[in-house]
């Protein structure tokens, strides 16, 4: 016997749990930690500009990773778990194609409220349109908020299911 079998690396069940457990962690750490801090200790133009660069990329791994683990899964295909790998990578999608599009779209509007100086009114209080351009991306950032717990939600709902074939294994 080899060290490879007896380690059982022979088989997909410690690489999809090292890939699930980067997956989960990953978005769990980034969204709940790294998010946090960055938001406290940078300005608002240098936190719109590092999640502007980092989203695309967190997104589409929230698309790719569920459908990764389906592939790689070491149990038995269940509609359950399939289905809310689903939802991790559907959501995935929404963000990507639908939410920071909206996102970001209000950013660029409010950037060009500033360049033009109607970001305030005289008082220095934010001007009708910046709190107007504020209201909706507060409204689009929530449901992007949502959606992201929602992905997330589903993954531990997964990694619940992984768990308790886990528990039926015998050593």
């Amino acid at each position: 016997m080899s060290i490879i079998q007896a380690l059982g690396l022979n088989t997909r069940v410690p690489y999809h749990f090292l890939f699930y457990s980067f997956t989960f962690g990953g978005t769990a750490f980034y969204s709940y930690v790294v998010s946090p801090i960055l938001f406290k200790k940078l300005s608002r133009e240098e936190f719109s500009t590092v999640q502007s660069k980092v989203f695309p990329y967190y997104f589409k791994y929230q698309i790719t990773s569920p459908l990764i683990l389906a592939l790689i899964t070491p149990f038995n295909y269940c509609p359950f778990t399939l289905g809310a790998l689903a939802v991790s990578s559907f959501a995935g999608l929404i963000n990507l194609f639908f939410l920071e599009p909206k996102c970001h779209a209000v950013k660029e509007e409010r950037t060009k409220l500033i360049a033009i100086s109607k970001d305030k009114k005289d008082n220095g209080e934010p001007s009708d349109e910046m709190v107007a351009l504020n209201k909706t991306f507060g409204r689009w950032h929530g449901l992007s908020t949502l959606v992201n717990i929602v992905s997330l939600a589903s993954l531990a709902v997964y990694g619940t299911t992984l768990a308790k074939g886990l528990s039926k294994l015998h050593y």
